[in-house]
């Protein structure tokens, strides 16, 4: 079953080369979860440039909300993946974990994506101060990943001994129903 090692190899294998070739489903839904959330990174990174002006601003948010619909729908498809090689079924409710498997692989993608960000940015900082107070955070989002990628592990073999269970999220959006609009104030 999956692992926090295979998961990272997979991140750097992508971020490396932009290209990864995977004939396995879950992989596969791994990547094009982080393909989503490095296209919401940077679409983030262009709303906040409100100098190209409000219909620049608002455009750019109407992506987001397109894109983030998608991450969701990978982070869903993670978690039916992950269920269906693991035959994940309901247990006494002490046992369940409501933070899925696909929505901790998101959050490790978009931990990894800032990761590498503060590294690329502490690499070119010049001033001192700037760079010291930059590497703290990379250290520290480095601390979180692995914190994170320790629970993950734990939460695997949990889920393998049938020890916890999870539910399979199905997303109910209303930002992408037009005919809501008129409601929303």
């Amino acid at each position: 079953m999956l692992s926090y090692k295979q998961i990272i190899k997979i991140f750097t294998d992508y971020s490396k080369t932009d290209k990864v070739i995977l004939n396995n489903k879950l992989y596969s839904f791994i990547i094009l979860n982080l393909e989503a959330n490095k296209e919401l990174w940077s679409l983030e990174d262009s709303a906040r440039m409100d100098n190209l002006g409000a219909k620049h601003v608002a455009k750019t948010k109407k992506t987001i909300d397109e894109v983030n619909q998608v991450r969701n729908d990978f982070i869903r498809k993670i978690d039916i993946e992950v269920t269906n090689q693991m035959n994940i079924l309901p247990l006494n409710m002490n046992l369940y974990y409501s933070e899925s498997p696909g929505m901790i692989i998101d959050r490790l993608s978009i931990m990894h994506i800032k990761f590498l960000k503060i590294k690329s940015l502490t690499l070119l900082i010049k001033e001192k101060e700037l760079k010291k107070e930059y590497k703290k955070k990379e250290n520290k989002v480095f601390n979180q990943l692995n914190n994170l990628s320790i629970f993950l592990d734990i939460y695997f073999k949990k889920l393998k001994k049938k020890e916890i269970f999870f539910e399979i999220q199905d997303p109910v959006k209303i930002y992408n129903d037009k005919r809501i609009k008129k409601y929303i104030k």
